[in-house]
């Protein structure tokens, strides 16, 4: 935590914060566990290099105007613009590193599947976001999945067989799906069509059949 960022109490709010924005300022909250909360601001190129070192999770400084002590956060929140994807709003979340908080972490797949290399298969990712509990310190940014164990087409990995650091409680139920090796979808219309060309086939023998007795009638 060697890098602490400065924030200035607000005093703007609602649609007003857009003013803020063109000044190159970033409209933010500060929140905890038995804290009173307050409206913050800071510079844009500061919150932009916040998130850029520290992402979600990762524990780092604040320190707001005028307090002789600086606060260990977390980012709780991001708000970005849905088109140009400039940041909006951040949320600090101000931690008891004593105590341990819960948040959801992203899952990373990564290795090689045998039942995607050797059999053709897809993976599917059926959750890609884990929640947690840790001390501040000890959260994970993100978590990675080693897939390189499904190897048949079928072959699914469930949460409670991702590795998670010491210290860190994984709290989704542990029989949720994380990501299956699945059979194509070219392949299943396929099988499709075929059985379906099979089943006319044996109406046709069927139809055949039944005209061939009615003509030795």
């Amino acid at each position: 935590m060697s890098d602490t960022y400065t924030l200035e109490l607000r005093s703007t709010f609602g649609k007003k914060v857009s003013r803020l924005r063109r000044e190159g300022l970033l409209p933010a909250n500060l929140y905890g566990r038995g804290i009173e909360s307050a409206a913050v601001q800071l510079r844009y190129t500061d919150g932009r290099d916040l998130l850029n070192s520290y992402g979600k999770n990762n524990l780092f400084q604040v320190q707001i105007s005028g307090e002789s002590e600086a606060r260990p956060v977390i980012v709780r929140d991001v708000s970005v613009h849905p088109v140009s994807r400039k940041i909006l709003h951040i949320d600090f979340f101000q931690v008891d590193l004593t105590r341990t908080v819960q948040a959801d972490v992203p899952l990373l797949l990564t290795g090689t599947a045998p039942g995607v290399s050797m059999y053709g298969g897809v993976i599917v990712q059926a959750s890609d976001r884990l929640l947690i509990e840790a001390l501040p310190a000890d959260l994970p940014e993100s978590l990675e999945v080693d897939i390189s164990g499904l190897e048949e087409l079928g072959s699914q990995l469930f949460v409670s067989e991702v590795k998670v650091p010491s210290g860190v409680t994984v709290l989704t139920d542990s029989e949720a799906l994380v990501a299956a090796v699945q059979q194509p979808r070219v392949n299943i219309e396929r099988e499709d069509e075929l059985a379906e060309g099979e089943e006319d086939s044996a109406d046709e023998e069927t139809q055949t059949d039944s005209g061939e007795e009615e003509a030795e009638d």
